[in-house]
């Protein structure tokens, strides 16, 4: 018995050795300029944690006027990162007011001690600027997930003056996509985009829903299975969040609005975490969607049961995938280790290469709207041309 308890203790220190190992402690201290609000909350977002611009787990301390820190624990050894004021709206850029390429940093074991200095916040107003019409629904039920959402709907130009029916394309982070005044990390600029290629014709007509995330069970509903983030377990509910826009949003959106209700027609788009249940929903109710647009996918959270969830649902019908990400994206959307996976899983599902299943680097693209909304008229083109 004794030989046991000394077996087992033994392999309780070395398996803390190891996740020790595995660790690295990051020490950082940040001089922020002193055009910072005394009452600035300063975020660090990056690779390890989606590149969530306001994280609460990432939100560091302040110790006297113009000097925050924390220290944090990171299980990853290439980072890249920058510094908010909570929105990516309030990033840093360089004194000039440019854009700043991502911060890097290799990280050794045990831990790391470093200085950075911020050199100015990017100057940004919100402003409501919203283009054509776009309607809002206030507190929408999800009766599978027991609560309310706000929903956004974009109807193109003449609709009320026709009686024509459109395409629907449904999309996550709702309040992202329209109004800039409402965005918590800059706005898609989606109803620009559509005025102008509809304008131009080079996409028909379509209406376009957007349901707004909650900050509170984002990662929950756009999760189709369990994973830990911060230290926290996160239930996956991305199953019932499906069920919903299936069987509850686009039955009243077909009933009270002219839809062509046909899956030729319905298409679903989101990015981030967005793009990871998009793919998700579309492989699972082939029959509602014909087109997905997956824009910098958080893949990394899930790839395996991803994987294996596409294998498990080979292709029943002609679908159209748009798969991205952009040259500086890492963590959970490195290329190799998580994008390509999700790719040629769809490929040897049964969907074609190229024609079906389509994937792009964008160069120097980073992981935040400013880079989705600048390519999103590509991917309208794809999924509707």
């Amino acid at each position: 018995m004794k030989q046991i308890c000394k077996f087992m203790i033994f392999l309780l220190v070395s398996g803390a050795m190891l996740c020790a190992q595995d660790m690295t402690q990051w020490i950082i201290d940040v001089r922020v300029p002193e055009t910072t609000p005394e009452d600035a909350e300063i975020f660090v977002a990056g690779n390890f944690n989606m590149w969530n611009p306001a994280d609460p787990a990432y939100k560091l301390i302040r110790v006297k006027p113009g000097i925050y820190t924390k220290v944090f624990n990171i299980f990853i050894d290439e980072i890249e990162f920058k510094f908010t004021m909570g929105s990516w709206n309030d990033v840093e850029v360089l004194l000039n007011g440019e854009n700043r390429g991502n911060r890097q940093e290799k990280l050794k074991r045990d831990f790391v001690k470093k200085i950075y200095e911020i050199q100015m916040w990017h100057e940004h107003e919100k402003i409501e600027n919203i283009s054509g019409d776009v309607r809002i629904i206030e507190n929408f039920e999800m009766p599978q997930l027991k609560r309310n959402r706000r929903i956004w709907i974009y109807l193109p130009p003449g609709y009320e003056a026709s009686e024509e029916c459109y395409p629907v394309l449904y999309m996550h982070d709702g309040q992202n996509l329209f109004n800039d005044a409402t965005s918590f990390s800059g706005e898609w600029g989606v109803d620009e985009t559509l005025e102008r290629l509809i304008s131009s014709r080079k996409i028909n007509k379509l209406i376009v829903v957007g349901i707004e995330n909650h900050p509170e069970y984002r990662l929950n509903e756009y999760s189709p299975y369990l994973f830990e983030y911060s230290g926290l377990k996160i239930r996956p509910q991305a199953s019932e969040y499906a069920d919903f826009i299936v069987e509850t949003l686009k039955p009243f959106i077909d009933g009270n609005y002219r839809t062509k209700p046909s899956r030729e027609h319905t298409a679903i788009a989101g990015s981030s975490m967005g793009g990871l249940v998009s793919v998700y929903i579309g492989v699972k109710y082939q029959s509602v969607f014909s087109k997905v647009g997956a824009l910098s996918s958080s893949f990394g959270v899930c790839k395996s049961d991803l994987v294996k969830f596409i294998n498990e649902h080979p292709k029943e019908y002609p679908m159209r995938f748009w798969l991205d990400m952009g040259s500086k994206e890492m963590g959970n959307m490195d290329l190799n280790e998580y994008q390509i996976p999700i790719k040629n899983a769809l490929i040897d599902a049964g969907w074609q290469k190229r024609k079906e299943v389509k994937f792009l680097i964008f160069q120097g693209a980073e992981h935040n709207e400013t880079y989705w909304r600048n390519r999103f008229d590509k991917v309208l083109k794809y999924l509707f041309k």
